[in-house]
Order: structure tokens, then C-alpha cells, then sequence
């Protein structure tokens, strides 16, 4: 027979209670006893615990007997709790790891247990030695429904903070077998699973039972850390109170690959977290046990999905579709579609086509992301389009955009759909639910910001010199052109590979651009852009604006500067304004002025397990950092919020982003780059430009363009603008 590894320190209150209750001494005898068995050895080497259990064994006293009843239940346990004494059954066992120490070095180990009785659940973790109870391969080692008795634990805050009984080498455990629980009153009932409406972020080692509503494809990506590849599956539950993701990893996504909707499941040792839509999702990790199959009925006819916790929503009319639905289905008719544009992609190419489709109620862009381009490619104007567990955003010039990721199911024609009648002429009065336009051709002086896929011709009035800039490790370049026609001017800004198009441009020439969008400037005003999907003619034949004489232009510019206010006269009717204020600069926000974003796109990209993830382009190998903070702003008439970005943000704290990111993590302190840098930012004198906007009942500015004025020319400029207010 294997002999049993007992790990079993006791206090040194339980030590003397065992020699009390099994000798005739006193209480005041064991203590002498112990203080001279100290003595004898060396105070400095043998502490009071170790004395009394050499005080016990020599008096041939066991000192694995079990107290007549456990000490305590884990409903009793608070962080105040010490030397922790009580008997659970264990519902999970996670894996060993080793790790290396901080300044001292060598190699530690840590392994963690989820023990349950009549009163709660609670994780105990293990360290060093104490791990050998559950790390040995052998019969004796423990296992998920040992009942184990746990001695001179302590306690403190762990993941989630959460409480958490921490073993280390002063402590004890040990699995107690059937004869030695008789005549112990211990309930080790587990505790009710958790309800889903009571979920919240970040708890762990959580049990829930749920009905599986929905089943969506295992997926594969690579890891950034060593380039293996990583499954995920995931799963719609719900119970009585609401609905919510499952997400699985690698192993477990396999063997819950074969799941049925309908089927009910239980999770022990799962963990909350928020997901990309603001609800919880449960994630079910290495060490979690998986139930299937069970016997249970769950009622979930009668629950109302909160608004917090947006819930798949099935089959959609496209009227019906609003900003961060997830997981939508819809059909359309092919109204329009776009070219395949490219863009790089963690060092190759990524691939990305736009699709305008529409039913009797509405019309809106589908996005199509690399491989999923593949699969459209003989699709036809006035085709019928289906797809399935697509997720709905605000598009990139505002209005809806329905995007097909990774989940997301894709069939071209399907059999039986009523669109195949649709008559795509009557369409007109059919409402665009994506970023306003295509307008269309539009002159220049009709031209707004945040208008989309626009047209326009202007005659060249200004030709800028190309500008370049890094860009993902290598050369990006810009040129800006002031067109004009008869109603207004206005900047063109071209990019890269488009900057060699107009490269033989000169003034007065006619210049055509067709699908740029436009913008707020970066001192304000209108520019207009573009982008990947932009069409570019020069001098095009039969142009009136061939014959508009430029030294007859006084038109109004559309590129303006934004006007120079004071902070108290902005309010609520100025959102959506361009302005420019000038203060001093009165504190930052308390947070990390740098997140991690996609190469690609430049979206914010979500990190897990050391896997970097963009909602758009999919895995990520190396995030760029980009700079995000806000700074307050007083000019002795009132004080106001900006929000700055890029390069603006860089240049007041006068670090990059990757220089900022580089601060945190060497520091391990989010605040590094502000707390360092305050001296150059706190009280100087600084211009915001931008545009006023609303932000939780709070007026603020979001920056295009900031500049650290000479104080003598700004009294200047303000004793003019005092001079026109008395004229």
C-alpha cells in the first residue's frame, strides 16, 4: 500500500489542547515544558509551534488526531480571520506551477483548490510544499470530491478580491477517509449555484447552471507568447433570471465542441469578466469542471434581458438595427458594392470589402474582413445576402455598419427569401442607416463634417509640399491641396500611395474626387479626406470649373480656423462647435494615458491571457501603444475638460507613447508617465482646439490641435477681441 503524504502543521493552541486532552499535565505544565524544550534546543532556532510538537510526540501523543468537530464553516471567514481551521469537500483542483521568486530567486510553487460547505465556497491556495498535497501523482493525492480538513490557514484578498485561505509552510492539509468523518458534524452540501442576473465582474471560481441557447463555432487563432495555436468556443446559457456567455479555451472547447442547444450544463471554478459589449461573460479555464448532459429543467421563457447585458437578438429586419447589437442576423439585397481595399496586418496583408444592402425598411453597409472577402467575390449588385452572429457598431463616419467577424455565417442567395422581388429602384425612399451618404456630389460650400462618401471637384488653388511620418516601423507620407469652386475652398489631404497620384498636380488645374469623407479639421473647420476607397481624376473633360478664374475668388474658406473663446461661454448650445480655448493647464485625469492599439485599423485592442485581440483585424502580435488622456483647462473664466490624442497628447507630456508604456511597465505604476511629466504639464499655459462635446452631463473638448502660446501675443489677441466687442 502507497504510504499517504500528510502535510500537517498544527497551531500552537491546538498542540497544547491535544497534550491536555490526552494527559493528566495542566495547562501551565505543557507551557514550562515547551519553554524549556526551547531552551534545550535553541530559542533561535526553535519557535513556541515547534517546541510544543516535540513536547507532543515525546510524549507519544498523535499528532494527526482530528478535533471532535471542525472550528469553523467558511460562511464564518472574513479577512480578519487567522490561524484557519475547517473541513470542506473540494470541487476543484488547478494545476501546479512554478514560478520564479522576486530578489531572493529560486523557484517557488503555487496550485490552488475550490473547497465548498453547507455555508459557501472559497478558494484556498498553496504554496511550496504544501502544493505536494495535490501535485503527487498517486492514489493519495488530493482529487475534486475529497472531503479535507485544512489547519493554520490565513487570510487575505485574492483575485477579484475576493477572500482567499492561503497555506504556506506553517500550515497543514490533509484528505480524510470515510471512518475518520464519523462523529465529525460536518455538512460539506455545496452551496446553490450562482443566478445569472446576480453576476458580476471579476469573480472567480464561480458555479453556474445554465440551458444552453445558442451554439456558436469553435474558432482557431495563434498566440503571441509562443505561436502555438489556441481554440475558443463559446456558448449562450441561460437560466431563470437572464441569459449569458460561456466562453471555453483550447481542450475544453473541443470537448464541448458537440454540444446541443437545449442541453443543460453545469460550470464549477468558472470567471466573470466584461466583455466586448459591456455584459459578463463567464470563461471557463484550465482548471473548471464540466458538467453535461443533466437532468434538470430550467424555466427560461419568462426573463426580460437587461439593457446592460445586451443579448443575442436573432433574426433582424434592417430598420430594426441599433449600435452594439451582437450577434444579429439579417438578410439585404446587394444595393452597392465596394472594392477590396488591403492594409497590413501584423507584418502581411489584410483584406477588407464594404457591401451596401438593403430590405423594405432600410439600407446599410456589411463589412467584409479577410477571409470572409474570399467568400463574397462573385457576389452581384441585386443578389440576395444573408448572415448570421454578426454584431452591429458605429461606423467610422458615424451611422450603423452591420460587421461579419469571425463567428459570423455567410450565405449568398438563400433559398425561399422574399428580396429576390425586392425592386432596388424604388429604394430612394428606403432610410440609410449607415454614415450619412453616399451624398453624393456636393459643391463645396454644402460640405459638413462627418459627412461620408462624398464627391466634389475643385479647381487647385494651393499645392503643400509631402510630409512624412512613421508608420507601423516604416514611411508614411501626406500632402494637403486648397481646391475652390464657386461656392467655398477647402483642404484635400491625401495619403501614401495616393500622394503619388497627384504628384504632376499643379494649380489651377481641376482636380475630381469621388468616395472621401469628411472631417473636422485640425484647427478647426472642414477637411475633406481620402481614404483607401477614393477616387482620384485630374483635369477632367467638359469641367465648368475649367474656366473659373482663381484672382477672382472670394469665397469663404470651408478650412477656417475655430474661434478663440472664453470657458465660461461655452455651454450646451456650443456642442458640436469648433473652438479654441487658451489656460492653464490645472490637473489630468487619473488614469493610464496609453492603450494598446491594432497596427491596422488603430482600435482598441483587448488583451487576454498575453493574446491581444482586435475586434476588426483579429489577433494581434504586436500592439502599437497610442496616447489617450484628458487635462483640465482654466482661463480664469471657468474650467473645462479636454480630451487629447496622439501625437497632441505626446507633445505636452513630451514622451511618445511607447515611451509612456515603457514607464509603466518598469515602474508596475499606470500613472508613471503623468506624475513624472507633471512639472511640464501642471500650470502651463496652453491653446485647445477642437470640437465641444458632451460626455456623462459634463461639457468637454475633444482636441484636434494643441499649441503653447507666447503669453504676450495671446493679451494681445484678447485686447483686440475686447476692442471688437466695444465697436
Amino acid at each position: 500500500m502507497v504510504a499517504r503524504t500528510v502535510i500537517d502543521v498544527l497551531t500552537l493552541e491546538e498542540t497544547i489542547n491535544l497534550i491536555l486532552k490526552h494527559t493528566e499535565y495542566q495547562r501551565q505544565d505543557v507551557l514550562n515544558m515547551i519553554e524549556e524544550k526551547r531552551q534545550e534546543l535553541g530559542p533561535e532556532v526553535v519557535n513556541d509551534e515547534s517546541a510544543a510538537m516535540i513536547v507532543a510526540r515525546d510524549l507519544g501523543i498523535d499528532l494527526h488526531q482530528l478535533s471532535a468537530k471542525p472550528r469553523m464553516k467558511i460562511g464564518d471567514i472574513s479577512e480578519s480571520t487567522r490561524n484557519v481551521t475547517l473541513t470542506a469537500k473540494v470541487i476543484n483542483v488547478g494545476p501546479v506551477r512554478t514560478f520564479t521568486r522576486k530578489g531572493e530567486g529560486g523557484e517557488g510553487k503555487v496550485g490552488s483548490l475550490v473547497i465548498v460547505d453547507g455555508t459557501g465556497q472559497i478558494r484556498v491556495t498553496l504554496w511550496d510544499e504544501v502544493t505536494k498535497a495535490i501535485s503527487e501523482d498517486s492514489d493519495e493525492s488530493i482529487r475534486i470530491d475529497d472531503v479535507i480538513q485544512l489547519r493554520g490557514g490565513y487570510v487575505r484578498r485574492g483575485l477579484g478580491e475576493n477572500l482567499d485561505i492561503q497555506m504556506g509552510r506553517m500550515s497543514g492539509i490533509k484528505r480524510l477517509d470515510e471512518h475518520e468523518l464519523e462523529g465529525l458534524e460536518v455538512d460539506v452540501g455545496e452551496p446553490p449555484s450562482k443566478k445569472i442576473s446576480d453576476l458580476q465582474e471579476r469573480e472567480f471560481n464561480i458555479t453556474l447552471l445554465g440551458k444552453v441557447m445558442r451554439v456558436f463555432p469553435l474558432s482557431t487563432f495563434t498566440r503571441k507568447t509562443d505561436g502555438t495555436e489556441g481554440k475558443v468556443m463559446s456558448l449562450i446559457v441561460a437560466d431563470e433570471t437572464g441569459e449569458t456567455r460561456l466562453v471555453f479555451w483550447d481542450k475544453d472547447a473541443e470537448e464541448i465542441e458537440n454540444v446541443a442547444e437545449g442541453e443543460v450544463i453545469r460550470v464549477r471554478g468558472g470567471n466573470t469578466r466584461r466583455g466586448r459589449y459591456g455584459n459578463i461573460e463567464v470563461h471557463v479555464g484550465r482548471s473548471a469542471q464540466i458538467e453535461r448532459g443533466l437532468d434538470i429543467k430550467i424555466d427560461t421563457g419568462e426573463y426580460v434581458p437587461s439593457a446592460g447585458s445586451p443579448a443575442p437578438v436573432g433574426k433582424k429586419q434592417i430598420g430594426e438595427v441599433t449600435a452594439q447589437m451582437r450577434d444579429v442576423d439579417l438578410d439585404g439585397r446587394v444595393v452597392r458594392i465596394f472594392p477590396v481595399n488591403t492594409f497590413d496586418r501584423n507584418g502581411g496583408e489584410g483584406r477588407v470589402q464594404n457591401v451596401i444592402i438593403a430590405d423594405e425598411t432600410a439600407q446599410i453597409r456589411l463589412t467584409f474582413w479577410n477571409e470572409d472577402v474570399d467568400k463574397i467575390k462573385k457576389i452581384k449588385e441585386g443578389d440576395v445576402i444573408r448572415v448570421t452572429h454578426a454584431y452591429a457598431k458605429e461606423g467610422f463616419r458615424g451611422g450603423l455598419e452591420v460587421h461579419v467577424g469571425r463567428k459570423a455565417e455567410i450565405k449568398i442567395n438563400p433559398g425561399g427569401s422574399p428580396l429576390k422581388k425586392l425592386d432596388l429602384s424604388e429604394l430612394a425612399s428606403v432610410p440609410s442607416l449607415g454614415a450619412p451618404g453616399p451624398v453624393g456630389k456636393k459643391p463645396i460650400g454644402e460640405i459638413t463634417a462627418q459627412m461620408g462618401d462624398v464627391d466634389l471637384e475643385g479647381k487647385v488653388v494651393r499645392i503643400f509640399p509631402v510630409n512624412t511620418f512613421d508608420r507601423n516601423g516604416g514611411e508614411g507620407r501626406v500632402q494637403n491641396v486648397i481646391i475652390a469652386d464657386e461656392t467655398a475652398q477647402i483642404r484635400l489631404t491625401f495619403w501614401n500611395e495616393d500622394v503619388d497620384k497627384i504628384k504632376d498636380l499643379q494649380e489651377e488645374d481641376v482636380i475630381s474626387v469621388a468616395h472621401a469623407y469628411a472631417k473636422e479639421g485640425f484647427r478647426g473647420g472642414v477637411e475633406v479626406h481620402l481614404g483607401r476607397r477614393a477616387e482620384i481624376e485630374i483635369n477632367p473633360k467638359g469641367s465648368p470649373l475649367e474656366q473659373l478664374d482663381l484672382s477672382d475668388l472670394s469665397v469663404e474658406s470651408r478650412s477656417q480656423a475655430a474661434g478663440l473663446v472664453r470657458i465660461g461661454e461655452i455651454d450646451e448650445n456650443s456642442e458640436g462647435k469648433s473652438v479654441e480655448v487658451s489656460g492653464m493647464v490645472m490637473g489630468a485625469t487619473q488614469a493610464s494615458p496609453v492603450y494598446p492599439a491594432c497596427p491596422s485599423c488603430r482600435k482598441k485592442v483587448e488583451e487576454e491571457g498575453g493574446r491581444f485581440t482586435c475586434g476588426v483585424c483579429g489577433d494581434v502580435k504586436e500592439p502599437e501603444y497610442r496616447m489617450l488622456y484628458k487635462i483640465t483647462v482654466d482661463d480664469g473664466s471657468g474650467s473645462i475638460r479636454a480630451t487629447l490624442f496622439g501625437e497632441t497628447g505626446e507633445e505636452l507630456l513630451g514622451i511618445t507613447a511607447e515611451e509612456a508604456h515603457e514607464l509603466i511597465e518598469k515602474s508596475g505604476n499606470k500613472l508613471e508617465p503623468l506624475e513624472r511629466n507633471s512639472d511640464r504639464m501642471l500650470g502651463r499655459y496652453v491653446s485647445v482646439r477642437g470640437r465641444v462635446s458632451k460626455f456623462r452631463d459634463s461639457i468637454e473638448i475633444t482636441a484636434s490641435g494643441l499649441a503653447f502660446p507666447d503669453l504676450v501675443e495671446v493679451s494681445k489677441r484678447e485686447r483686440e477681441r475686447i476692442d471688437e466687442l466695444i465697436r
